[in-house]
């Protein structure tokens, strides 16, 4: 055997796109489609989460923490939930408006999911701190 027979030999051959039915399926778990939105939300800058604490007691506002959210997916399209905390002075419904389509955007992104409806509920504000005054 020579090097190019055994070169040629195993050289693969060229990815060739195989038909849907022969790939086989995925699928995707509401923890994933969830987790997803969290993060999605999460990444709003005027959004934050409740962290630490016991069953809820002593938690605390954090705008590093992720929102709790829950998804129930129907085929290729999910219901989705998340409970969010908000930076105020804001606009409310601006904010929750971005949030929302950013959660649209990324779950059809990355998850191949269409989600509708987007349900978003604010739990709390936070206020700015108060600009510190010079005597």
């Amino acid at each position: 055997m020579t090097a190019s027979s055994l070169s040629a030999a195993t050289t693969p051959e060229p990815d060739v796109p195989s038909s849907p039915e022969t790939r086989g399926r995925l699928t995707i778990s509401e923890r994933v489609v969830s987790r997803l939105a969290a993060k999605s939300a999460a990444s709003h800058p005027a959004v934050g989460a409740r962290s630490g604490g016991v069953l809820g007691v002593g938690a605390n506002q954090d705008f590093s923490a992720l929102p709790p959210a829950t998804a129930t997916i129907a085929g290729s399209s999910a219901s989705v939930s998340v409970r969010i905390g908000l930076r105020f002075p804001s606009d409310i419904r601006a904010t929750t408006e971005e949030v929302r389509q950013g959660i649209i955007t990324d779950l059809e992104r990355f998850a191949g999911v269409t989600a509708a409806p987007v349900d978003i509920q604010v739990e709390w504000l936070e206020a700015a701190p108060p600009a510190r005054r010079v005597l």
